[in-house]
């Protein structure tokens, strides 16, 4: 690979999806940045940011973990681990290493500065920035015209759709978030929480606008299921939909799905009795896509089955292989630039 273009990748979304995406793309692109949001306020991540008034830090934090030169040493490791605490259950549950970015923003001014800090202690060899520094609440308007305030009141299962997503108050990005953008080669949004981390991201000031400017090709992951609170009912075509209604028209470039064919019965049905529903690509699907200008592109993304993993307070979901992942990124970069 000594003779093939550096290329610059940026991911921009949650702590899950990114830190996939971010391992995938190790071996084939030289320069890889995460931009992460910075609104979550449910479970530990919520009470961190009352106790030390803060953005949210979890997504900051399970991608700062996850790429760390050595995740499975201590230091990785503390800041994944929950503790214990059943007398006390303000904490009980409290991810270390929310608490540890709580007190670097402290002592160094911003959640920006404090990512910097965490990952140079870390060893983490990928750029990794808040989408902002400022503390601000995700809002949504549900398709009944009520507003609800706060992320985890914006994925409440139960609720009526999603409208519109927006901050109070409002936010600008981080300057050196939209460099990356501006200077990116291939720009990935996903695979994440649809409205509360990637379209959360793009209500920051400068997001949208740089996206629209970027020379960088952007692709959009899609989750490979529905996620309830956020997408139930919603197909692939909707997903994309409503990113092109937010980016505008001709920026989005790809939108790389998962072939759930690929998916043993077994494990459908397992994620449709939590209320999860693997999202397959249908004709109709498929030609609304291309109507929109976009182009998909359907590849066998999900990773070998883990079994039922127990997540703290939050839903199981089939996740994309980081290798297949990847590669299948490298190999779309180098056909763009061609």
């Amino acid at each position: 690979m000594t003779n093939l273009p550096s290329l610059r990748l940026v991911a921009l979304g949650g702590g899950g999806g990114s830190a996939q995406t971010l391992l995938g793309a190790r071996p084939f692109f030289a320069e890889r940045t995460a931009i992460i949001a910075v609104t979550d306020s449910g479970r530990s991540t919520g009470i961190a940011r009352q106790i030390a008034d803060i953005p949210a830090p979890g997504d900051l934090r399970n991608v700062l973990a996850t790429l760390a030169a050595a995740p499975n040493q201590t230091l990785a490791r503390l800041m994944q681990y929950r503790l214990k605490s059943p007398s006390f259950p303000f904490l009980d549950g409290m991810a270390i290493g929310n608490l540890m970015l709580g007190g670097l923003v402290q002592m160094e001014g911003d959640i920006a500065a404090a990512a910097a800090t965490a990952r140079e202690l870390l060893g983490c060899p990928e750029h990794i920035l808040p989408v902002s520094t400022a503390n601000t609440r995700l809002c949504a308007e549900l398709a009944d015209g009520r507003i609800v305030v706060e992320e985890v009141a914006v994925r409440t299962p139960g609720k009526p759709p999603i409208r519109r997503l927006f901050l109070d108050p409002p936010a600008a990005a981080y300057p050196p978030a939209l460099t990356a953008l501006a200077t990116a080669d291939l720009i990935v949004i996903g695979p994440g929480s649809f409205y509360t981390s990637l379209l959360a991201t793009l209500c920051f000031d400068g997001i949208v606008e740089t996206l629209r400017t970027t020379p960088a090709t952007i692709v959009f992951v899609c989750n490979t299921t529905t996620q309830p609170g956020q997408t139930d009912g919603m197909t692939i075509a909707d997903h994309v939909a409503r990113l092109v209604e937010v980016l505008g028209p001709g920026v989005l470039d790809v939108a790389l799905i998962n072939d759930a064919n690929a998916l043993h019965p077994a494990i459908v049905a397992r994620y449709q009795a939590a209320g999860l529903h693997p999202l397959s690509l249908t004709d109709t699907d498929r030609q609304a896509i291309r109507a929109l200008g976009v182009e998909p592109l359907v590849r066998d993304l999900a990773e070998p089955d883990p079994g039922h993993r127990e997540l703290w307070q939050k839903a199981d979901t089939i996740r994309h292989d980081p290798q297949t992942l990847g590669l299948a990124l490298w190999k779309l970069a180098l056909d763009r630039m061609q």
